[in-house]
């Protein structure tokens, strides 16, 4: 890029509420090396990024009208490439000719929002062999019932991890993205950026990734949950739910039972065997009609406290509110079409 077609602008003056933040366009150009943030606020910086002087970036955002960070893409940081930038730092510049009074109608710039973490969630877990009863077509419906994914027939799946109350979705989402969530068409919408070890286990665990279920869930869900690592520690967080789950009592309960009818009262029991008297209230069975079957679809359970490796499931379960029980009873289905 030459700079010599560049002409610098001071940030846009939009009419728009305060501390919303507001779509750039055009480069920022570095003048100092300096700290390349995840959040903020936080001054959370995975990696130790930090932009290059003399170096331009493709400009995202800044943080409000007015505001003292820019929203920069670093190529190959590690978490997210989306990177806060002191003001102070750096130039907001645009090609010549570039009309810069106001950003597009819509965009596909994710915004990074400054949120606490949620300590408000509710875990979504599937029983795939009973999706697949209705979605046979689907990639991970036809390797399952081929034989091909035997784990996913064993043990529950990830859906997905919806912090609470219903209706926290697509926080600081595009309505172009929006849009395209809703019409399904989760191919165009971004990749969750998660490193290496997170995607290999969210593939094997999220059999739904393969139509890009990832993808849903981290822009309608996801982008509420607030965790300073992004995409990366939302998904860790549910990969150590569903591990601590499926590596309990309620695993090998499921396990022993697959093929036969079983009462959601029996499988309430199991949670309260692994994680405590009263944990199995937290719990909800989701069932589903199957040619004159009834079977369980999914299960979903309460947590409440902030989430991380050091903080027990059992006490999640405990400070949550409790649930409806949901469906009574239905057939845990075996894999491959019945």
């Amino acid at each position: 890029m030459r700079l010599s077609i560049m002409l610098p602008t001071v940030a846009m003056l939009f009419c728009a509420p305060a501390h919303a933040a507001e779509p750039l366009n055009g480069y920022f150009i570095a003048l100092d090396a300096c700290d390349a943030y995840v959040s903020k606020n936080r001054r959370t910086n995975p990696g130790d990024v930090r932009v290059e002087a003399r170096r331009a970036y493709d400009m995202l955002a800044i943080n409000k009208v007015g505001g003292d960070f820019f929203l920069v893409r670093v190529p190959d940081a590690p978490v997210n490439s989306a990177r806060w930038v002191s003001t102070a730092c750096g130039l907001h510049v645009v090609e010549a000719g570039t009309t810069v009074d106001a950003p597009p109608a819509d965009t596909t710039v994710m915004v990074p929002q400054e949120r606490e973490e949620s300590t408000d969630n509710l875990l979504a877990l599937t029983w795939q062999p009973a999706f697949c009863e209705s979605r046979p077509t689907r990639e991970e419906c036809r390797l399952l019932n081929a034989g091909d994914l035997p784990d996913a027939g064993m043990r529950l799946s990830i859906h997905g991890l919806w912090p609470q109350p219903n209706g926290t979705f697509f926080c600081g989402v595009p309505s172009m993205l929006v849009r395209l969530d809703n019409d399904r068409d989760w191919r165009a919408l971004p990749a969750p950026e998660v490193d290496a070890e997170t995607r290999a286990a969210l593939d094997a665990a999220m059999p739904g990734a393969r139509s890009l279920l990832d993808r849903h869930e981290w822009i309608k869900h996801g982008t509420c949950y607030g965790g300073a690592g992004g995409a990366d520690e939302y998904f860790d967080d549910t990969l150590y739910l569903l591990d601590a789950i499926n590596g309990s009592a309620v695993g090998d309960f499921l396990a022993a039972n697959i093929g036969q009818r079983i009462e959601a009262s029996d499988l309430r029991a199991a949670f309260d065997g692994a994680f405590g008297a009263g944990a199995g209230e937290r719990v909800q069975v989701q069932c589903a009609s199957d040619d004159g079957r009834v079977i369980i679809r999914e299960i979903r359970v309460a947590l409440m406290g902030r989430i991380d490796p050091d903080t027990p499931v059992a006490g999640l379960l405990a400070a949550a509110q409790p649930q409806s029980p949901g469906c009574p009873r239905g057939v845990l289905d075996a894999a491959g079409l019945q």
